[in-house]
């Protein structure tokens, strides 16, 4: 992904990351979401130069080689959230509407949750969940209705989190306290009629997490600008500081396997280059 904006592959060996190699082709697109099914179904999108107006790119991972593929019906505006649940079977959105591939061209749907969401995870086609970073609503998806309902207790403040379709899983925030306390704490969800969270874990240190992943059966990645955590169980483990300053933050994580983590990295999303990153062992 040379040109105007080039994409890398970056390796995490447990400390830091470093650079592997350049992936070819001439897409001038800032990523913006990554998401895999196993080790041979990796997709990613992005928006090229100037947003929306010049169109969507979507990329392919076969095992080998990324490639891009096509974006014909992808009209909305800069896409943000990405969802794999199958082969050829794959949710782009852009915080408002939805749009659908099933290997031919995009189908696009409306989102149906009343307002915009900023993040999503689908743990797979059965189950998904939605939160408004502006309103802490969170939302399950019923696929049987093909709708979204709004879940009892809203989610403040929220920068990351993966619930597994049993609705259990883990979410970050990131707290400012005055005068000079900045804070991340990470919640475990257990599930039920009328779903609780519990802290496991809080830092003073400044390490916002904004992106997180899981691995059946019970691993999860959290990574964000200076650092990265994986919980096994009930430990919570930091794995170390990522590459901030010119790479910008995480903007989203995907395992594709054991100890086979990939990202993207980039600052806002009207300026400065992305960056494809990728962990392995």
């Amino acid at each position: 992904m040379t040109g105007a904006y080039d994409g890398l592959i970056f390796r995490y060996d447990g400390t830091s990351w470093t650079v592997a190699l350049f992936l070819a082709g001439e897409s001038g697109a800032r990523l913006t979401a990554i998401d895999f099914q196993g080790e041979k179904n990796g997709w990613a999108i992005g928006n090229r130069e100037g947003g929306s107006e010049l169109g969507a790119a979507v990329f392919h991972y076969d095992g080998e080689v990324w490639g891009e593929v096509s974006a014909e019906g992808l009209n909305g505006g800069i896409l943000t959230l990405l969802a794999v649940t199958g082969d050829n079977d794959v949710w782009a959105s852009d915080g408002i509407n939805a749009f659908h591939f099933d290997g031919g061209w995009w189908a696009q749907y409306s989102l149906s949750t009343g307002g915009p969401v900023d993040t999503w995870v689908f743990p797979n086609a059965e189950a998904g969940w939605a939160v408004s970073y502006d309103s802490g609503y969170c939302y399950a998806w019923v696929p049987a209705a093909g709708v979204w309902i709004l879940e009892p207790y809203p989610l403040y403040d929220v920068t990351a989190f993966y619930f597994k379709p049993d609705g259990s899983g883990f979410y970050a925030d990131y707290e400012n306290i005055p005068p000079v306390t900045e804070r991340t704490n990470i919640y475990r969800r257990i599930p039920g009629e009328r779903p609780t969270y519990e802290k496991i874990h809080a830092t003073n240190q400044r390490r916002l997490l904004t992106a997180c992943d899981f691995l059946a059966p019970d691993y999860f990645f959290f990574a964000g600008p200076n650092a990265a955590f994986e919980i096994v169980g009930d430990d919570v483990n930091v794995l170390g500081y990522l590459p901030a300053g010119e790479l910008g933050t995480v903007r989203a994580i995907s395992i594709a396997a054991e100890g086979d983590v990939w990202g993207i990295m980039g600052k806002d999303l009207e300026s400065g280059p992305s960056f494809i990153v990728h962990k392995e062992g």
